[in-house]
């Protein structure tokens, strides 16, 4: 009888000093000390896959990841031992152990970003590495109409590329935008994103909010499916992976 189980964990990072969440040679990611601080804990190499790959300083609050290894102790005790081993700025929320056919990314049914905006003259000084700074006034109620274009199953060619294949349709169910006071959010679910899908959407929508463009101009980018049509993606610092939703409950919400 295998001792081997599969573990899920829900994963928190500042993604600021990583060059995103996938391994990579000769630099710091998400991944690449997530499976360290296995190693050294199990003393076995041990693969990770997660729900979402975040590009070189996103973060994460909703990132989901499996492995699978020989745990002979509670389950409690290996998530103290990868927080007490891991670095500051990763830490898992919750994990526990589940059925050997679930994958973080394929078992998937919708992932959601969080974009934060710091809308004043000044930068907020303490939210520099999560919050992209804009001075000039923002038309808010303008990017929340232009949002609504890209709600459903579209062509978001214009927006990203595949992170593998060729198909670029994807189907967003939330796409909106609100302000309290001086920040300025933005609220995005979709089954699935393109490469920096959601950083374009963002840098696009920024072009109304400023008078730039208005919500014929997204139709038509959108209709375009030319990703040279869409504004320059949005800094990283602002986005966040807040969650990824399955067909049943992943985590104890009481």
């Amino acid at each position: 009888m295998s001792l081997e189980r599969r573990f899920c964990a829900l994963v928190k990072y500042d993604g600021t000093e990583f060059f995103g969440y996938q391994i990579q040679p000769k630099v710091r990611t998400v991944q690449g000390e997530l499976e360290k601080a296995l190693q050294r804990i199990t003393q076995t190499k041990i693969r990770t896959n997660a729900a979402g790959r975040t590009d070189a300083g996103v973060h994460a609050t909703g990132q989901v990841v499996a492995f699978e290894g020989v745990w002979r102790h509670e389950v409690i005790d290996l998530q103290r031992a990868l927080n007490a081993t891991l670095a500051y700025d990763i830490v898992i929320a919750n994990l526990k152990t589940i059925n050997k056919d679930f994958h973080p990314r394929f078992s998937a049914v919708n992932r959601s970003y969080r974009y934060t905006i710091i809308n004043q003259d000044w930068p907020a000084v303490l939210e520099r590495r999560y919050a992209h700074h804009i001075r000039e006034p923002l038309d808010v109620a303008a990017m929340v109409r232009a949002s609504q274009v890209l709600l459903g199953a579209h062509d978001f060619a214009s927006f990203g590329k595949p992170p593998q294949g060729q198909v670029t349709v994807r189907e967003v169910m939330k796409a909106d935008w609100a302000a309290v006071e001086q920040r300025v959010t933005f609220q995005i679910t979709a089954n699935a994103f393109l490469y920096r899908m959601v950083r374009k959407i963002v840098g696009t929508l920024l072009k109304v909010g400023l008078g730039q463009l208005n919500e014929d101009d997204i139709l038509e980018i959108l209709a375009a499916r030319d990703l040279t049509k869409s504004a320059s993606p949005a800094p990283a610092q602002g986005l966040c992976l807040t969650h990824v939703a399955y067909p049943f409950s992943l985590w104890d919400e009481s």
